[in-house]
């Protein structure tokens, strides 16, 4: 019988092949656009890439970067799944990040991005759940799942008395670590729920533009793809064929 050998990391080499037994280090990650007057709920990990970013709110126009999904907004190929360009993961960490609106000179934000407005409203009223082949296996208020990442905070004053600040969903890479990680195979379907407190209603500073942001969700994960090895495995025996490694 031939035998099966798992990759070792520390003898890992730096130029994999593609398709082969692959193991590493990934982000899974997927978003949504928020705006004023967003209310009930959205889905996450749905959409691939190519297709129109989810809102939560219609209120005002997002902005071209907020319009469809790209690598800035998510690695996924597949709707609702992880497919085999990433592989089955085991998921080991969660945290949700906001995109912060930047300030002119004379303190005045952007029309889109998360003021320290938007980013308490949306800490005092939304949550987060995750779904893997429709069981839940996880959920929280967004402030349970700290962010991934992006600027950290801050709060000053111009010379016109125009307070201008920049705040985030907890300190940028604590994330939600699990003592015990969650488990999807390439063909689960991959679900994330967010929503806003039932009977309320996002309120953000700006009621016309909407001042629309974008949330991501980002899933930390140990991805395994071994397509070959399932192959191998299957194929044909003969009394000569020899063991492999991968």
């Amino acid at each position: 019988m031939p035998k099966l050998l798992l990759p070792d990391a520390r003898f890992r080499s730096p130029t994999a092949v593609d398709g082969k037994a692959d193991m590493r280090d990934e982000n899974v990650y997927s978003a949504v656009v928020v705006a004023h007057g967003g209310a009930g709920q959205i889905k996450v990990f749905t959409v691939p890439q190519g297709q129109a970013i989810p809102r939560l709110g219609t209120t005002g126009a997002v902005a071209a970067h907020q319009s469809i999904f790209t690598e800035l907004t998510t690695n996924l190929t597949k709707a609702g799944e992880l497919g085999s360009s990433i592989g089955d993961a085991s998921i080991r960490a969660i945290g949700i990040t906001f995109e912060n609106a930047a300030y002119d000179a004379s303190g005045v934000p952007r029309t889109f991005g998360a003021t320290q407005f938007e980013v308490n409203d949306l800490l005092s009223k939304t949550f987060f759940q995750l779904k893997i082949a429709g069981k839940l296996q996880i959920q929280g208020a967004t402030h349970m799942f700290p962010a991934a990442g992006g600027a950290f905070g801050s709060v000053s004053t111009t010379e016109s008395t125009v307070t201008v600040s920049q705040l985030t969903n907890g300190w940028p890479g604590t994330l939600r670590r699990l003592k015990l990680p969650i488990l999807a195979a390439r063909t689960d379907t991959l679900e994330g729920v967010y929503g806003v407190a039932g009977g309320a209603t996002l309120a953000f500073s700006d009621a016309t533009t909407g001042q629309n942001s974008l949330v991501w969700f980002v899933l930390h994960a140990l991805v395994v793809n071994c397509k070959q090895i399932i192959s191998d495995l299957f194929a044909p025996l003969t009394s000569n064929q020899p063991a492999f490694a991968v």
